[in-house]
């Protein structure tokens, strides 16, 4: 299955799953041979893009988070004010999240603007429930999580839909009016005896920034429940990547990019890297431009390959960006959103297809989000392979693939960083210049550093300066 802009939808095509309408019920069914009617159905309804099954697709496999089943119930539950009804669904959002085998947040969002206000809660909820997994919380405590995401905006449907959907700036008054729905979602469940202290606190919250900038209260960071700052990053980040009247919306990665970004100012940086530890940058099955003009679509973005995914083009045949010989390619357009480019300004962008004066630098950690993290600050300077353990990153090398500098994690399950670093020096004779990463400089650290020469370390939570001039500095020959 691939995703196709709405444009580009032509009758015959196959639909792969259902498309609803404000209300929940089904407009087009899963395996639907579409029609021009149904075209410009969809089209009425406002969706930008659909997923459809085709020969040169037929083996990528998107499935989502939750069934589309349980997504209307929780769309119907939100509308209705159902708060019994939303503890249900919370509760089986819960149960399919979590008996999953594998959670990868990989489909490209089919909203339209018209049912934002219902399905952005169902949406947040499922953000919230895998950051909690990401957190390793118990049942029960999912469970109060999920059900605040449900019940956050609850308040919003006591405004007027004209101020929501309102495609120009809001006046002063209608900005103040939509400020309060926290508080007006918190009215509806303050007193409600069944509904956990965490759960309104979070409902009540989750506008507010970790630097005290965000309202209702202006609460710090250090003064919120973990409920809130995790509803936080679920709320904005489903805010990013939805299409809005006044608003295209983010791609995955500019999303991630975004909330990277706003780490220790907007947001809770634990809590964004769980989030990103689930996200796939750029998802599978959307079509994608390459620097070279070449067009095709994502076949493979986990593990390393989420930063450097694999490609494969209309004609049939596969590229793997982690490959040296791609290095000089990079993806410049995504049609993951309609007609919008990766980066706001392409010129920050152009110096990747000139890669042979770039250098290559080698990530190695065992947590995604941390790779993505340290990709998104990385790249647009340095050319970047990541891998989450050591074998496959000496693997890699063994294939005469050398990279101009490592920085590897030192806590890893299957190779630690001190064992990986060791066979790349026997291997390369201490020819690839290594920065270790930690989470603080204590005994372990300073003796890695120089039982292996290591030029230096990174350490976490990363800061984006930080991190530049370190790397800036081993290039550098300081």
């Amino acid at each position: 299955m691939r995703y196709v802009l709405i444009e580009q939808v032509q009758p015959g095509m196959e639909s792969t799953g259902s498309l609803y309408d404000y209300y929940g019920s089904v407009i087009i069914s899963p395996k639907t041979k579409l029609t021009e009617e149904d075209i410009q159905r969809i089209k009425e309804f406002g969706y930008h893009g659909i997923y459809i099954n085709d020969r040169l697709s037929e083996d990528i496999d998107v499935e989502d988070v939750i069934s589309p089943t349980l997504r209307a119930e929780g769309l119907s539950c939100v509308r209705a004010r159902d708060i019994d009804g939303c503890k249900k669904v919370a509760q089986r959002i819960v149960d399919q999240i979590a008996s999953r085998s594998e959670v990868s947040l990989d489909v490209t969002d089919l909203r339209t603007y018209d049912n934002f206000t219902y399905s952005h809660s169902v949406n947040v909820a499922v953000y919230a429930c895998v950051i909690g997994i990401g957190l390793h919380y118990d049942e029960s405590s999912l469970k109060m999580l999920v059900t605040a995401a449900l019940l956050h905006d609850l308040g919003k449907l006591s405004i007027p839909e004209d101020i929501i959907n309102k495609p120009g700036r809001l006046t002063k008054d209608e900005y103040n009016l939509m400020r309060k729905h926290p508080v007006l979602s918190y009215e509806l469940i303050k007193d409600d005896p069944k509904i956990p202290k965490d759960v309104k606190e979070a409902v009540l919250s989750h506008h507010e920034n970790e630097d005290g900038t965000g309202y209702p209260n202006g609460a710090r960071g250090e003064s919120q429940s973990d409920f809130t700052k995790i509803l936080h990053v679920a709320d904005v980040y489903d805010a990013l990547v939805s299409e809005r009247p006044y608003k295209k919306p983010y791609s995955s990665y500019e999303a991630a990019e975004y909330m990277m970004g706003g780490c220790g100012i907007l947001f809770n940086q634990r809590m964004v890297e769980a989030l990103l530890d689930f996200v796939s940058l750029y998802p599978k099955g959307t079509e994608v431009t390459l620097s070279d003009g070449r067009t095709g679509i994502i076949v493979e973005n986990s593990g390393f390959n989420n930063l450097r995914p694999v490609v494969r083009l209309l004609n049939g045949s596969t590229i793997d960006l982690t490959l040296k010989r791609n290095l000089s390619l990079t993806i410049i357009n995504s049609n993951e959103i309609s007609g919008k480019s990766l980066v706001a300004d392409e010129q920050k962008r152009k110096a990747m297809v000139d890669s042979v004066h770039k250098k290559l630098i080698m990530l190695i950690d065992d947590e995604m989000s941390h790779l993505n993290i340290l990709g998104l600050i990385l790249e647009e300077q340095y050319m970047i392979v990541a891998f989450r353990n050591g074998r496959d990153a000496i693997n890699y090398i063994l294939e005469k693939n050398k990279p101009d500098l490592i920085i590897c994690d030192l806590e890893m399950p299957i190779m630690t960083g001190e064992e990986t670093i060791e066979e790349v020096n026997e291997m390369t004779s201490y020819g690839i210049p290594v920065m270790f990463v930690a989470d603080e400089i204590d005994e372990r650290t300073t003796f890695a550093i120089a039982e292996y020469k290591a030029r230096g370390y990174l350490l976490r939570p990363y800061n984006t300066t930080y991190i530049k001039t370190e790397v800036a500095k081993v290039f550098a020959g300081q």
